[in-house]
């Protein structure tokens, strides 16, 4: 008995002590389980990695892009395994809306200050813009320094953005395109008409935003170069710059050379560029890719094209005179057109949406997608070989055609002072006012500056309506004087 009493004592120490042991070590393993990090649910910044992630892009004002990224999405899945899904929807309807609920958005870059206040994008992650993938240096530096940064920031990446630039007859240019002179003036421009079997000299819209654009680009051009990004406003008080002497003067000439009343108005920049094409008109403002399929004569003008024309005068505010401009400077003007890609703050997928965006920007791929669109061009070093897809659909363009556009767009594409339409909450309110007054302005000085003392009234009112602060802030931030705080 007291054997096995003993043993029975034993066996119970023992198995006290297992139960002793077995306790300790599930308090140490919680212990432990507790300084591990918990697994936690995605978040907006995490991918879920179980499953395909859907993205969803939504394309404002661009079918032609719609339709190129739908034929993408079945690469982008063989790629990585996830669906891309498109929308296509109207300017209007893209703005009127309270926020983004896409993943990604493809828009005009004019519109890129007016996302970035309203806190709908993201800007680009340095891992991005940084990749050997997306070889940021290969993009043309006034897309890379200017058009795709907001407050000192990218806040999107590019899919191509033309310059304005002139077209002419290549007949008026000599036996070769190239011999177009970069420094033409907007004077010899007007006067082409004269002697030449010409309907107009320069086919200039008249009518709505490339009315206004077209404005914009004479007046900036005859505005001292120093003070041609903040012409249209005061950066300090926001005041409209569209009453100075430049505007008043750009206005009365184009006036005078494209008539209210002529009996073939010029409604926009293609129509513009197709009267050249035609024979109608000696020189347009436009871009290479308005040519895409472009309605033409049977055998219609060879183009030539160059920078937009320089100006033999230019007006001096601290003199408060016209003075004769010693060294011409060709205008760089960006933003009249132009596609960007950004990934918006209400995705719970941004690691892969940022993946898809660089993906869509480079490569064979950001050519196939860009050269679909008439509001694109090449907007990358090595795109040059690739120029003519930008420029043919129902026939490509002669092979001097094509040399000169493709150098006058890399020098415009290349330049460090590039004036970029100002980037604000409202920037096609302000630009429909100014082109009701390029639609009504009689030829005359007088008449053109009554014009646009009642445009700037007119922009008075929508800056009081969206808040002169506000705007004042957001105008600063275009020019990338200021950062991106208090929004």
């Amino acid at each position: 008995m007291v054997s096995r009493g003993a043993g029975t004592h034993g066996q119970v120490r023992a198995a006290t002590r297992s139960r002793t042991q077995e306790a300790a070590c599930m308090l140490i393993a919680v212990a432990i389980g507790c300084r591990q990090p918990a697994t936690t649910p995605p978040t907006m910044d995490t991918d879920a990695q179980s499953r395909p992630v859907v993205l969803s892009i939504e394309v404002a004002g661009d079918e032609e892009i719609a339709e190129g990224l739908r034929l993408l999405s079945g690469e982008w899945k063989a790629r990585s395994g996830g669906e891309m899904r498109v929308a296509s929807t109207s300017l209007e309807t893209f703005l009127a809306a309270d926020r983004l609920m896409a993943d990604l958005v493809v828009f005009p870059s004019r519109l890129l200050g007016a996302l970035v206040e309203r806190g709908d994008l993201r800007p680009m992650r340095s891992s991005v813009l940084e990749s050997e993938q997306l070889a940021i240096h290969d993009v043309y530096p006034a897309i890379r320094n200017g058009e795709m940064r907001y407050a000192g920031q990218a806040f999107a990446l590019p899919l191509g953005s033309p310059p304005l630039l002139t077209c002419m007859d290549s007949r008026l240019a000599g036996a070769a395109s190239d011999e177009l002179p970069t420094t033409r003036t907007w004077q010899s421009l007007g006067a082409l008409r004269s002697g030449a079997p010409y309907a107009a000299g320069v086919a200039t819209p008249r009518r709505g935003r490339a009315g206004a654009i077209a404005l914009i680009a004479r007046a900036l051009s005859y505005t001292e170069p120093p003070r041609r990004a903040e012409a249209l406003f005061n950066a300090d008080t926001f005041a409209p710059g569209i009453t100075q002497p430049p505007f008043v003067r750009a206005l009365r000439e184009i006036a005078e050379e494209s008539p209210a009343t002529a009996a073939e108005p010029t409604g926009d920049f293609t129509a513009a560029a197709n009267l050249v094409r035609t024979g109608k008109a000696a020189a347009a403002l436009a871009w290479p890719s308005l040519m895409k399929g472009s309605d033409g004569a049977a055998q219609p003008a060879s183009l030539a094209w160059a920078q937009l024309p320089a100006a033999g005068e230019t007006y001096s505010r601290n003199q408060t005179r016209w003075e004769v401009a010693s060294s011409p400077r060709n205008l760089v003007l960006l933003g009249v057109e132009g596609r960007l890609i950004g990934v918006t703050t209400e995705t719970r997928n941004a690691v892969s949406a940022f993946t898809l965006a660089q993906w869509l920007a480079t490569g064979d791929i950001a050519v196939q997608l860009s050269s679909r669109s008439r509001g694109t061009l090449w907007f990358r070093k090595s795109q040059a070989g690739a120029v003519a897809k930008w420029m043919s659909a129902n026939g490509a363009p002669s092979s001097d055609e094509l040399t000169s556009a493709a150098a006058a767009a890399n020098e415009a594409l290349n330049s460090d002072s590039v004036v970029l339409i100002p980037r604000l909450l409202g920037i096609d309110e302000y630009l429909d006012k100014l082109g009701s007054a390029v639609a009504s302005a009689a030829p005359s000085e007088e008449a053109a500056t009554a014009e646009l003392a009642a445009a700037a009234q007119a922009w008075e009112a929508i800056t009081d309506r969206l808040g002169r602060d506000r705007q004042a802030r957001a105008y600063r931030r275009h020019l990338n004087l200021i950062e991106l705080q208090g929004r």
